[in-house]
């Protein structure tokens, strides 16, 4: 009996051992698998009538392909906001939304990672806190001057926005958290089956909870109480654990992607309030 107890332990370390000494490539793999996106869309703002520029901002050797359109000059205040998209998703399918910030005198930018869209490969979690540090540098300089600037994350955006937020010198005005995922571990439990010790035994990169903790900024959390991508108790949690000043508004009914596809006012109707009232919503 003892030896049959001794060898099932040997046989469980060494899987552990296995496990970690391959986490690196796992992880690697995983990275690209899950980050990368075929090419971006036809689509660009001038579908929707907007007069925009497509930049191409530097992140290390890379090259980041970007949606950038002002706000109205007839705009008595105005804001910017830089959006950081989804996984899966590339700038072409932003434009309608870009559309409805022109519209309420908000300046955007909107850009694919690297591997995404036309984007230089590939797409890593080293490589996306390069480019929000680099789309972030561009942005400010843009519109710091003139508007007020803020960022908004959506879905994996969220992370790529939170992981180098204390980065951002100086801080957006204003942060939205938009249908995120608490952690990327939680996130691999829920969707994907993945036993929790599993996911546990991967870096804990990604972790939204632990990230907005070390914010500053004014910030709107907004989650819907229909997002079976990433459940609304993964936005209470990031709500939770962020300092004042918060708000949190729950959204009804809405499918995760509402934000981008589809109807989208109702989605965007308390983040275009609180960009509006500088910060607070109404």
């Amino acid at each position: 009996m003892r030896r049959g107890y001794r060898n099932a332990a040997i046989v469980v370390v060494t899987l552990v051992l296995l496990l970690l000494a391959l986490a690196p490539l796992l992880l690697e793999r995983l990275e690209r698998a899950m980050i990368s996106t075929g090419p971006n869309g036809t689509q660009t703002p001038a579908a929707v009538g907007l007069a925009y520029e497509r930049l191409k901002i530097p992140s290390d050797s890379r090259l980041l392909d970007t949606y950038l359109v002002e706000a109205p000059s007839t705009c008595q205040s105005r804001a910017a906001l830089l959006i950081f998209h989804g996984v899966g998703e590339t700038i072409s399918q932003w434009v309608s939304v870009q559309r409805l910030l022109y519209d309420h005198c908000i300046a955007s930018v909107v850009f694919d990672y690297s591997g995404n869209g036309d984007s230089s490969p590939p797409g890593t979690v080293r490589n996306l806190h390069q480019d929000a540090l680099a789309a972030y540098k561009l942005f400010h300089a843009r519109f710091a001057g003139t508007s007020r600037v803020c960022a908004l994350g959506f879905s994996m955006g969220n992370a790529v926005l939170l992981d180098a937020y204390a980065e951002f010198h100086p801080a957006p005005a204003c942060v939205i958290v938009g249908g995120a995922f608490s952690s990327a571990r939680e996130g691999a439990v829920h969707s994907w089956g993945i036993p929790g010790w599993m996911a546990h035994a991967l870096p804990d990169q990604w972790n939204n909870v632990a990230a907005i903790s070390h914010s500053h900024s004014p910030l709107l959390v907004v989650h819907s109480d229909a997002d079976h991508a990433n459940p609304i108790w993964m936005g209470e949690r990031i709500y939770k654990a962020a300092p004042e000043p918060k708000q949190f508004v729950i959204l009804h009914g809405l499918p995760h992607n509402a934000a981008y596809r589809g109807p989208i006012e109702q989605w965007w109707a308390p983040v275009i309030s609180f960009l509006e009232g500088s910060g607070t919503t109404h």
